[in-house]
């Protein structure tokens, strides 16, 4: 798929659901109304099916919400597994439930997975997810790289007055297991995107700290993509972390991924609320693809240049 850009469009992230068992404060607006969107197993697996073999879309990442909350995982995985089509299938999670999972994931086909983790405080942790314990998302990330779900790639949003003086030792706690370890600026992004102004800690100031304490070196072959990783040495260690700067380093030009909502919703861009219902194709039992194919060609031809920052929907909705 080339979109009306010339990008390559090879990335899907599918939304299971856009229930979660954390309200993280930077996702989820406080007393928002409760979730409850779960899409159909056999939706899902048709969709991908299709976008797979159809259209070129290789890497899948699976995201919620929580998508370890979605019931039919580890079948929808093994069917994945099966087609043939797909690069590489992840999954982006909290690591809340996945320490009695990973064993199964693994087994059951899926390549990695991405896992948030913001504090290695456990009262800082409780706060801004509203309620986690931070033992169950340590011990998920410890099982994950037991059960060879790797690289565990750890996903560390970088937050003014809250984490920005833990940055070096989440990411050495993380570079001992062996994990990526990769910080995000906050994204504006929905009725949350005031966080951003308050919050935003910049990528220059993030590679100073970590410079601080580690010896960093561009990894050439990912600079000028999403995340720039770098490599790591210094305190006895060796690794990779990484950069994802959406606020002041955009990379819409290289942005090579469309998204699917747990309520069968198109979205071409995470910074705009267009998007192109799918539902209608669906019978119950099969996708009528012509009428897919229509409708997919909207979505990826008015995917923007450039993010209008016009989102109205939170990030659970939109999958991560």
């Amino acid at each position: 798929m080339i979109d009306g850009c010339g990008r390559t469009i090879d990335h899907l992230r599918l939304s299971l659901t856009d229930r979660c068992n954390l309200a993280c404060r930077y996702c989820v607006p406080q007393n928002a109304p409760p979730c409850g969107e779960m899409i159909d197993e056999n939706y899902a697996y048709e969709l991908v099916r299709w976008l797979s073999t159809r259209h070129g879309i290789h890497h899948l990442r699976l995201t919620g919400g929580e998508p370890l909350l979605y019931p039919p995982l580890l079948g929808l995985i093994k069917r994945l597994s099966s087609l043939g089509s797909l690069r590489e299938i992840t999954l982006t999670t909290n690591a809340q439930a996945l320490e009695k999972q990973a064993e199964s994931l693994a087994a059951a086909g899926l390549s990695r997975v991405n896992i948030s983790l913001d504090t290695m405080q456990a009262d800082k942790f409780q706060s801004v997810t509203r309620g986690g314990v931070i033992d169950h998302t340590l011990r998920g990330i410890e099982a994950a790289v037991r059960c060879g779900l790797t690289p565990v790639k750890i996903n560390v949003v970088a937050q003014r007055s809250f984490n920005d003086d833990e940055i070096a030792d989440i990411a050495e706690w993380g570079l001992v297991l062996g994990c990526v370890v990769r910080f995000l600026e906050v994204m504006p992004i929905g009725p949350l995107a005031h966080v951003a102004d308050k919050h935003l800690v910049p990528a220059a100031e993030i590679l100073d700290k970590l410079e601080k304490r580690f010896t960093l070196k561009a990894i050439p072959g990912s600079i000028g993509q999403p995340a720039t990783d770098y490599a790591v040495t210094g305190h006895g260690l060796r690794g990779v972390v990484g950069v994802i700067a959406p606020t002041t380093r955009p990379f819409c030009d290289r942005c090579r991924r469309i998204r699917i909502t747990s309520n069968g919703k198109i979205v071409a861009c995470v910074h705009d609320a267009t998007s192109f219902d799918l539902t209608s194709c669906w019978n119950g039992t099969s996708l009528h693809v012509e009428d897919a194919d229509k409708v997919l060609h909207r979505a990826v031809l008015a995917k923007p240049e450039v993010g209008p920052r016009k989102q109205s929907l939170n990030m659970v909705a939109l999958g991560g």
